[in-house]
């Protein structure tokens, strides 16, 4: 995992692709203690496609082979309202790829360093 820059932007993401003996324990979802969410819509999806984002390559194949058979299936009684999956679809790849490239391995080896500094100045 320390090698993989998408740890930086997804941890949750990179853990999920990089280990295979992970075990899984179950838990119920507490209530919120204060206040409302302070994350914005918006925010919440370039979260989602960063987590997304690790696992890149593999979206894109599924993609492509979505794209292909949906293509496939409607290529007589092709419409604008028969193509918008297809623009939604690319428009989620190029979302995917551009989020996926704030990965750094650069940030996540001077993380550190930043604390330390956090922890001189308090």
């Amino acid at each position: 995992m320390l090698s993989d820059k998408a740890t930086w932007s997804s941890f949750s993401g990179s853990l999920a692709k990089n280990c295979n003996d992970k075990a899984t324990i179950s838990s119920e979802r507490g209530k919120r203690y204060f206040g409302p969410s302070k994350m914005s819509f918006l925010n919440l999806i370039k979260h989602s496609l960063a987590i997304v984002g690790v696992f890149k390559f593999s979206v894109l194949v599924r993609s492509i082979l979505f794209v292909l058979v949906y293509m496939f299936l409607i290529y007589q009684k092709i419409t604008f309202i028969m193509i918008l999956p297809v623009i939604f679809t690319v428009i989620f790849l190029i979302s995917t790829f551009i989020i996926s490239q704030r990965g750094s391995l650069d940030e996540m080896n001077n993380s550190l360093s930043n604390i330390l500094i956090i922890d001189k100045i308090i």
